[in-house]
């Protein structure tokens, strides 16, 4: 009903009643905007930028952080002509260099869920498989192994994306119980068997299974 419809009608005509009644149902208006504002500010999905840096704040995470950046393996031999080999010439390893990098908005969010679960959590086997599912919902498979020795570990399968593999193997986001030692995370991957033969391994005779996987 419009505001008009409300008012008798020898008034309906005066311009001055009708916005001094109109003030409320202003007022009203952008206090509800400014509530919704309010409600939608601290919604981590949506917020970015600046946003959600004060999101990241007030659970005391910054998107400030370490990355490892992998340098690949170098061979060289006396002969050009030649491959390099074990003990051929000179061999640099593999090594890896640190270096300073800043949170995309994706894996800013990713921390923040990750945290707060963290957080809240009473370190429980049930709390720590609550809270891998809000960094990889996507996850297939996750156990959680009490060793009995005062460890634990990890381990899960599934098509994640590399934000949430980042989150998982290379920050300090899972619960931990108080005097139990973390043993890290597995990610289950394809399997692959080996034997004397080709024939042998068609027709499923084979000697070693070997499991890929990549852990913390």
């Amino acid at each position: 009903m419009n505001l008009p419809d409300r008012i008798y009608s020898q008034y309906r005509t005066k311009p001055k009643l009708v916005d001094w009644m109109n003030i409320a149902r202003k007022l009203g208006g952008d206090i509800e905007a400014a509530a919704e504002a309010v409600r939608y500010s601290y919604d981590i999905d949506t917020a970015a930028g600046e946003q959600l840096d004060i999101i990241a704040r007030i659970v005391v995470i910054d998107r400030g952080f370490i990355a490892n950046i992998p340098l690949e393996q170098v061979r060289a031999d006396a002969v050009v002509s030649t491959q390099a080999r074990a003990g051929d010439g000179s061999r640099a390893a593999a090594k890896t260099a640190a270096s300073d990098s800043a949170m995309s908005d994706g894996l800013l969010r990713i921390a923040i869920k990750a945290k707060i679960a963290k957080n809240n959590g009473d370190a429980t086997i049930r709390s720590i498989l609550k809270q891998m599912m809000i960094i990889a919902p996507n996850i297939e498979y996750i156990s959680v192994f009490d060793n009995q020795d005062m460890t634990f570990g990890i381990e899960f399968s599934g098509q994640i994306n590399d934000l949430t593999r980042w989150s998982l193997f290379n920050s300090d986001l899972i619960q931990r119980p108080q005097g139990v030692q973390f043993l890290g995370i597995t990610e289950k991957s394809d399997y692959y068997r080996a034997a004397p033969t080709a024939d042998a391994v068609r027709a499923g005779q084979e000697n070693i299974r070997a499991r890929r996987y990549r852990g913390q």
